[in-house]
């Protein structure tokens, strides 16, 4: 997949505007840091361009194919095969252990079990350090422990593209450096997109572009290479 635009994207949620005509256009391989105030609708720009939600108004498209003239069974293909997700709430899946979390995308994908997508998981919580809570549930752990299993689940699949939305926001400073690096390697070495929501400026020094929003509205979108 090599691009993912927006245009005039509008949302709104029982009258109120959550992004108001926007205009996007994101690149394979580009970090893009979408910067703003909360309620500025960084969340709901990251989810229309996730294909989670869909637009009140406007179309998003794919490598130029119009998403609103695909089916939802597609549109759940493309997420699961092509997206990774780092949601600001987590959401785990209860009833699994946190390993068992972490290698859902990849059983997801392949649609059969493998003994490998363990040792897959395993390394990726080791890096971040939550090795130790492989057989624990999330009900069990700290916010910033649910974050790390969060960005793991992410990781496994080695997406195209990865949306974040404050994937910093609940873990610690050398959490945050690990993930730093995650990114970084994953971008160079594999082209990996990353769209990223957040309030943490320290995003900005690995940006390719950067996208300000305000009310809603793009104020200004800076390229930095």
């Amino acid at each position: 997949m090599n691009k993912i635009k927006g245009e005039k994207l509008t949302k709104n949620y029982n009258g109120v505007c959550g992004i108001k005509e926007v205009d996007i256009e994101i690149l394979k391989g580009e970090i893009v840091v979408i910067i703003g105030p909360s309620g500025s609708g960084k969340t709901t720009l990251l989810n229309l361009l996730g294909l989670i939600d869909k637009p009140t108004e406007g179309k998003i498209y794919l490598d130029d194919i119009d998403v609103g003239k695909l089916s939802e069974r597609q549109l759940a293909e493309i997420r699961n095969k092509k997206f990774g997700f780092i949601f600001q709430f987590f959401h785990l899946i209860p009833e699994l252990k946190v390993i068992e979390n972490v290698f859902l995308p990849l059983w997801i994908k392949e649609k059969k079990f493998s003994l490998d997508f363990l040792k897959e998981a395993e390394k990726y919580l080791i890096s971040f350090g939550i090795f130790d809570k492989k057989d624990t549930y999330p009900s069990r752990l700290s916010g910033g422990e649910l974050q790390r299993v969060a960005i793991c689940r992410s990781l496994i699949c080695k997406p195209e593209i990865i949306f974040a939305d404050e994937p910093t926001g609940s873990i610690d400073k050398n959490s945050a450096l690990i993930f730093f690096e995650f990114m970084k390697k994953f971008n160079e070495e594999n082209g990996t997109t990353f769209v990223i929501a957040t309030h943490n400026e320290n995003f900005l020094q690995f940006a390719s572009k950067v996208v300000y929003l305000i009310e809603g509205k793009i104020k200004e979108i800076e390229k930095r290479r």
